[in-house]
């Protein structure tokens, strides 16, 4: 599946992409339909309001999704210095509009970029 001479954290860091992809898309499809049932079945100011909010974390979180993807087009590339910038700041939006658990996996990914960079030589 990896192709060879592709480091070890290279594979760690976009396998826990992909499970914060693949988290970031259900927490996604939940918001949003969270959101719009909100907004549409129940009456008011207030909740239109309610309904917003969860909308607009959906939608985010599926913005994180398609720019983990580029994060590990990235990896596959050789751009580890530009992808560990990116992912800084898709792991801090994880954290706050994302959840706990993907912006844990985030950080653990994240941390992981400088044993990778070291290995690969990279300006940092």
């Amino acid at each position: 599946m990896e192709k060879s001479g592709v480091p070890p954290e290279a594979g760690s860091i976009k396998d826990l992409n992909r499970i914060t992809g693949i988290l970031m898309v259900i927490f996604g499809i939940i918001l949003i339909i969270t959101g719009l049932a909100t907004i549409i079945f129940i009456v008011g100011i207030l909740p239109l309001i309610l309904g917003i909010i969860p909308l607009i974390f959906g939608i985010v979180d599926l913005i994180i999704w398609s720019n983990l993807k580029t994060i590990n087009e990235m990896i596959d590339k050789g751009d580890y210095g530009e992808a560990k910038s990116k992912q800084l700041v898709w792991m801090v939006l994880g954290f706050i509009l994302g959840g706990f658990l993907p912006g844990i996996l985030l950080l653990i990914g994240y941390l992981k970029y400088d044993e990778l960079i070291r290995r690969a030589g990279a300006p940092a």
